[in-house]
């Protein structure tokens, strides 16, 4: 523990409660099942509304996801596949940005996390543009 505390960054923080965050989004859709009666959170714009958004089913596409039923996730919404893949990519890049600077500061105390994090950020970014572009309002 005491080695990480001396090489942790906020990045490095940073990256570890995305990764949290992340399994945790991941969870839910592994522990809820993908039958409308089991998922404890509702549409609020179907609540308030009365109207499907772009968003609506997405919780039931994940869980669908999860399980490895991919025709179906996109039957429930389809942009579930490909904003799933955008947070099981997120998943693997927390972990491996994480490994690299742990790694990599371990064998330099001085490396510059700047440039993993700018990587990283570049590649995130991206990742959220392809992913997310059908749900992007000024699109």
């Amino acid at each position: 523990m005491k080695l990480f505390i001396k090489y942790a960054s906020p990045y490095q923080a940073i990256n570890i409660l995305t990764g949290l965050l992340i399994i945790c989004v991941l969870g839910y859709s592994a522990f809820y099942s993908y039958d409308h009666r089991e998922h404890p959170v509702g549409c609020a714009h179907v609540t308030v509304a009365g109207l499907e958004c772009s968003t609506c089913g997405l919780s039931q596409s994940f869980s669908m996801m999860i399980r490895g039923d991919y025709a179906s996730a996109a039957e429930y919404n389809r942009n579930g596949p490909l904003l799933f893949g955008f947070f099981a990519g997120q998943f693997f890049l927390r972990a491996l940005a994480g490994a690299l600077i742990y790694r990599t500061g371990r064998q330099r105390p001085q490396f510059p996390v700047r440039a993993v994090a700018w990587s990283d950020a570049a590649v995130s970014f991206a990742l959220f543009i392809i992913c997310f572009r059908f749900l992007l309002v000024f699109w």
